[in-house]
């Protein structure tokens, strides 16, 4: 199977076609598809790689990686990746803003409670 093949296929699973993979990566029309007659650069596949959320080895060879992700986490990392940069930035503060009161929320709860034994 080939590259384009194999891009083709992962946009499908993803309900994408490759005119939306293109503008998503800000390709130009027609960029994936001349894949199949001149290699992409290292860039550009490592753009539709993260965008797909698979690897570039995965899409040169077909040999699948393991996936340290669950679905889940997969999931929402695809749903990242579709966030223009400055929106993924502001989304990564909030994330750790988040984190840092479930921590206050956390210590806050569990001193009372080892004081009280």
């Amino acid at each position: 199977m080939s590259l384009v093949s194999r891009i083709k296929n992962l946009s499908k699973e993803k309900d994408l076609n490759l005119k939306l993979l293109e503008e998503q990566a800000g390709f130009g029309n027609g960029t994936i598809r001349r894949w199949d007659s001149s290699p992409p650069s290292a860039d550009k596949l490592l753009k539709i790689a993260h965008l797909l959320n698979t690897s570039c080895e995965f899409l040169l060879t077909g040999i699948e990686q393991e996936n340290y992700c669950s679905e889940f986490e997969s999931e929402v990392l695809s749903l990242f990746r579709l966030l223009p940069h400055d929106a993924q930035l502001e989304f990564r503060g909030e994330l750790k803003g988040y984190i840092k009161c479930l921590k206050r929320q956390e210590e806050d709860t569990v001193e009372p409670l080892k004081k009280a034994k």
